[in-house]
């Protein structure tokens, strides 16, 4: 038995453990309740409508209007071409998607047959539609968070599909929220929740059901999401068919909870097995349904008589947990060096690093368009939620506000957030330190909030149980609070804006704070050994928070102590159990003017994109002993871990004898399914993370390597490439200093072990305005980039590119293909490739008119010789575009040139018109291979003559029959020039092992067969720059010393090959070989 009690308040009492309840049953019995035959339907009550159109304007319901209505935009979508293997079994179908709704926190769910008499004969649509739809289909997000962009093309191309029906739909699947209760008269904090509990569950209940629609939709099937708002069925009468109410005719009911609930349903063409209907209520079995088994909870399930709700006898702005019996102290227990601590910029975050391929072209590939939460369907369907969600999370605030009162509106936010269902909320003050110094675009941050609301979500008890912390559902643990705050969060904020206020949501999508030291500040948690994880006294550290930032003045609360510092000092459970070694199993040290257990993010990083036996991870928050709800879920034992927290290794060790954070299999209800090639969804090859503890492993500080990244070897805040340097980061954590011994430096003037940001400097890129998109056929584009003032662009010569940020793991280089006089505007044309890399597939689909993008400064890798006495310009398809430059600018001094542009058909060719309109379009001959007009290479190019020279771009097979044709007629090297768009053929290569040598250091590494040296130069701390990674564009070069060397890359001529080397490909041409560079 446990039982958490405060002044005049039980949470709940628990006689029996759901240890051995399966997740699919959810919380209440159901499975208690009698069952019996289909009813007639269709003389059942229609459903009530439900507004979210508040009679005042300080209304909460007004606030949910937006959020509601972008579930409904967003209910339906694109199905997967290709179905994902999945059990067969249609009752594990079934208890898998319910396992997903009571993951998701429905309070019942239930599946049963979409007949005629549910379907509405006309459909409910929900007005606010077309204006988010609007919304959607013209705003940018500011963020680069990553794969944000590929939610937002999915998400307007879903809105811009043709509507579709649901006459092939056989299935519903009910989910069904419990409201919160009615508030009290005179409720402190409670004058915002009027009229609010329908739309609360409803929209809880839309939350759960949009996710489960598109989660079926990407393993092939058809769904669609339905809700009070927008549906094409009748709710109430498949509530009744699928068990879980009944109805007298007038109204409906649910067991256990009544007539105060709210219901969404997904319909489907996924064959599932159905539940029975119910009895009607007065032929249930008093004994078996409301007898002694639900007053004590004998089935095992959560909820009972006496485990109901905790707010049945305490008002909402205390939350459901007792933070009022915590000790309140005036500082946190960390110590903070506010005059000094470094703002860094956005760019600083590990998975953006990743994503700009800081740490190597590994972990780029894993946070490519978010693989690492896309490989795992659950959490690939909670994140298109989480993007539309992106463009609810700022606004503009209504008219100026009335003079309020800080502590009313301080319990008004919390009595609110508490009722919409957020798990943990604390009020602090939004210091100018705790704001990111740059935006995701690089723009500085001047902070537009000094208030701060800081609010946790559960990560969820239950499953966690059944799970490793780093196995196929560790993603979607992340992605379901995440969202949760999302959503709750967001209409917080948007209530704040609705009472004349600034407000922003902080999500993890799009924060512009840093939320660990606002968490400490507003009494949430105190700093664990987990490091940038706060750890609640209620929830342990499985949790994930989010932030409200206003000028609303409110009351603040104060930090909590209750004994982590102690406790986390005497246990290392979690760094013993860390499956990548981030964890310190060392003392706290000053990090960025923070006293912290600091991990190594960069391994923490690695291990959570990269791991092949799951996704993401969280092993630290599963096998914590304040993952409540196990063994510190006893008061003794809380009790003991506060007031005792010296006693943590006996606690600790008594947490590993009974077992707490292993492996409950009951738990289980995910398939272990991990994304294909082809886009379905499949049991994953690779073993699974199925861990359990190591008690018996001995960890020791002294025997670790820990890298940290302070602000001063923080990356430039633009979005373009900063390699990490992991050997300064080795050197910057074993320079780190205790909090004690940090103040006696500062108190003598030695200000050494201050980190300060400085990492600014001139930007890389330029942040440009599309200000044309011309199809020049239906798979060739030209765009072109303006400044966003007007002025004129950095001079460039023919032959440049561009780097385009397409996104942060899409920078791709472009040729230039306009004219090099004409500094108002860069032009660049783009085949579209749909099975290439993805960067010319992704700029189709998001770059519009007024898009404003990021571009480098243009780069020169094929120049023009000025001084040729004639020049032969040979263009492949898009490969014309570098050559269209290079005509302008022989064109103009008047020199001899020949421009030869081959294309497979007429309608297959960009540019057409454009070079029938330039004044040397008597220079240029079109070749038409379907117009039998190929190009006769040797032909055109004749014999030399001295000072000739050749330059062709294009495909492979074309640029090598025109350098042979060059090489035959008498071309010297250095009068053939080429230059590669895509990766060519190449041979079969064989990698060999090998040692590289650096010439200034003397230091040998060795270079295994499955990496590249320049993925082994940056591992080792020696930064150079990478982009392509496919020996395209050349940034990785480095001058060879010595060495027989296996050139791969489309770089360097044959000359160029003697003295230098591109490190990202090319290879010692011998197994164990030696290569010299001079680094």
């Amino acid at each position: 038995m446990s039982r958490y009690k405060t002044e005049g308040f039980t949470l709940g009492r628990k006689f029996f453990s759901d240890k051995h309840r399966p997740v699919h049953l959810g919380p209440f019995p159901l499975e208690r309740l009698s069952r019996g035959e289909m009813p007639g339907l269709s003389a059942l009550p229609k459903d009530e409508p439900v507004s979210f159109d508040g009679e005042t304007p300080d209304a909460l319901v007004n606030a949910m209007s937006d959020y509601q209505a972008m579930m409904d935009a967003i209910r339906d979508g694109m199905v997967n071409r290709v179905r994902s293997d999945i059990p067969g079994d249609l009752q594990e179908r079934a208890n898998h998607l319910k396992g997903f709704g009571y993951f998701s926190d429905a309070s019942m769910v239930g599946i049963g047959p979409l007949s005629d008499d549910a379907r509405r004969a006309t459909p409910l649509r929900n007005s606010e539609i077309d204006r988010l739809a609007r919304h959607l289909s013209t705003r940018q997000t500011k963020t680069l968070a990553s794969g944000i962009d590929m939610i937002m093309a999915d998400l307007k191309e879903s809105m811009a599909a043709p509507p579709s029906d649901i006459s092939a739909h056989t299935t519903a699947l009910i989910v069904l929220n419990e409201a919160p209760r009615a508030p009290w008269p005179d409720e402190p904090g409670a004058e915002w929740l009027r009229d609010a509990r329908q739309p609360a569950a409803a929209l809880r209940a839309a939350e759960t059901a949009v996710v489960l629609a598109n989660y079926i939709r990407l393993l092939g099937w058809d769904a669609r999401a339905h809700t009070v708002t927008s549906t094409d069925v009748h709710l109430g009468r498949l509530g009744v068919s699928s068990g879980l109410l009944w109805s007298n005719g007038a109204d409906y009911e649910a067991p256990y909870v009544g007539q105060d609930f709210g219901l969404a349903v997904v319909t489907t063409t996924l064959p599932l097995a159905h539940d029975r209907p119910l009895l009607s209520k007065e032929d249930q079995p008093w004994f078996r349904t409301e007898g002694p088994n639900w007053w004590l909870g004998a089935s095992g399930a959560r909820r009972s008589a006496l485990n109901g709700d905790p707010y049945k006898s305490r008002p909402f702005h205390l939350g459901p947990h007792p933070f009022e019996t915590l000790k309140r102290v005036d500082q946190p227990t960390t110590y903070i060096d506010e005059p000094n601590v470094a703002r860094v910029p956005k760019r600083t975050d590990m998975f953006a690093r990743a994503q700009f391929g800081d740490m190597g072209p590994a972990l780029q590939k894993g946070a490519k368009g978010g693989h690492y939460a896309r490989k795992a369907a659950p959490s690939s369907a909670q994140r298109r939620m989480l993007g539309a969600f992106v463009l609810l999370q700022d606004g503009e605030a209504a008219e100026k506000p009335k003079k309020r009162d800080p502590d009313q509106d301080a319990r008004a936010i919390k009595a609110a957030a508490y009722f919409l269902g957020i798990d943990a909320v604390g009020i602090s003050r939004c210091p100018e330190w705790a704001w990111y110094s740059h935006d995701a675009t690089g723009t500085p941050i001047e902070p537009p909030h000094d208030q701060a609301i800081s609010m946790i979500v559960d990560q969820g008890h239950e499953t966690m149980e059944g799970a490793s912390g780093d196995d196929w559902i560790s993603v979607a643990q992340s992605m379901r609070a995440y969202l949760r705050f999302s959503l709750l969060g967001g209409i917080i904020a948007a209530q704040i804006r609705n009472l004349g206020y600034s407000a922003k949501a902080h999500t993890v999508l799009d924060g512009e704070v840093l939320q660990p030291p606002l968490l400490l500040l507003s009494g949430l948690g105190e700093v664990s050994r987990i490091g940038e994880v706060i750890l609640n006294p209620f929830l342990g550290p499985r949790l994930k928070s989010g932030v409200v930032t206003t000028d609303m003045p409110l009351s603040h609360d104060k930090p909590i102590d209750f004994g982590m510092q102690t406790f986390c000092e005497s246990c290392n459970k979690c760094a013993r159990e860390c499956p990548s070694g981030a964890i310190t199993a060392g003392p706290k040290l000053m990090f960025n003017g923070y006293e912290i257990w600091k991990s190594d993010s960069q391994k923490c990083a690695t291990y959570r994109i990269t791991t092949e036996g799951g996704a993401m991870c969280g092993r630290c928050m599963k096998t914590c002993p304040w993952n409540l709800e196990g063994l510190f879920a006893e008061k003794p034992f809380r009790w003991a871990a506060m007031n005792m927290p010296s006693a943590a290794p006996v606690l600790a060790k008594l947490d590993d004898l009974v077992g707490n954070g292993g492996l409950n299999p009951v738990k289980k209800w995910w398939w272990d399914l991990s994304l294909s090639e082809d886009g379905a969804y499949r049991p994953t090859e690779k073993p699974v993370n199925m861990r359990g503890l190591q008690p018996d492993l001995d960890l020791k500080y002294e025997d670790q390597t820990l890298a940290v990244y302070p602000a001063n070897l923080a990356p430039h805040p633009w979005p373009y490439p900063f390699p990490m340097d992991r050997e300064a980061g080795i050197e910057a954590y074993q320079a780190l200093v205790t909090a004690e011994e940090y103040q006696e430096r500062l108190a003598r003037g030695d200000d050494s072990s201050v980190h300060r940001y400085s990492g600014e400097g001139e930007s890389p890129v330029l942040r440009v305005v599309c200000s044309k998109v011309e199809h020049m056929t239906p798979d060739v584009t030209k765009y072109e980039f303006r400044s966003l003032d007007g002025s004129d662009l950095p001079k460039w010569e023919a032959g440049a590119h561009l780097d385009i940020v397409v996104a942060p793991e899409f920078l791709r280089q472009y040729s230039m293909s306009g004219d090099p006089s004409d500094r108002s505007v860069y032009q660049i044309g783009v085949l579209r490739e749909d099975h290439g890399r993805g960067g010319s597939a992704l700029m189709h689909r998001i770059f519009s008119e007024g898009r404003r993008v990021f571009v480098s400064r243009p780069i020169n890798h094929f120049p023009l010789t000025a001084d040729a006495t004639k020049t032969y310009l040979m263009g492949g398809g898009i490969g014309i575009t570098p050559m269209i430059a290079m005509a302008h600018s022989l064109y103009k001094p008047g020199q001899d040139f020949e421009v030869h542009y081959s294309v497979p058909s007429r309608g297959t060719a960009g540019y057409l018109e454009e070079l029938e309109a330039f004044p040397w379009a008597k220079d240029v001959v079109l070749h038409v291979s379907d117009e039998d007009s190929r190009a006769d290479f040797s032909r055109i190019l004749g014999s030399y003559n001295p000072g000739d020279h050749v330059y062709t771009c294009g495909p492979d097979r074309y640029m090598q029959s025109v350098i042979e044709a060059a090489e035959a007629a008498g071309f010297p090297d250095d009068a053939r020039h080429l230059e590669y768009f895509s990766t060519p053929d190449v041979p079969e290569y064989e990698n060999h092992p090998f040692t590289l040598r650096l010439a200034k250091s003397g230091i040998d590494l060795t270079v295994p067969a499955d990496k590249s040296a320049a993925e082994i130069l940056i591992a080792n701390g020696f930064p150079i720059d990478l982009k392509c990674s496919d020996g395209l564009c050349g940034v990785c070069v480095c001058g060879l010393v010595g060495g027989d060397v296996e050139h791969r890359d489309f770089v360097l001529s044959k000359s160029q090959r003697e003295t230098r080397i591109i490190t990202c490909q090319s290879r010692a041409a011998d197994p164990d070989g030696m290569l010299e560079i001079d680094l």
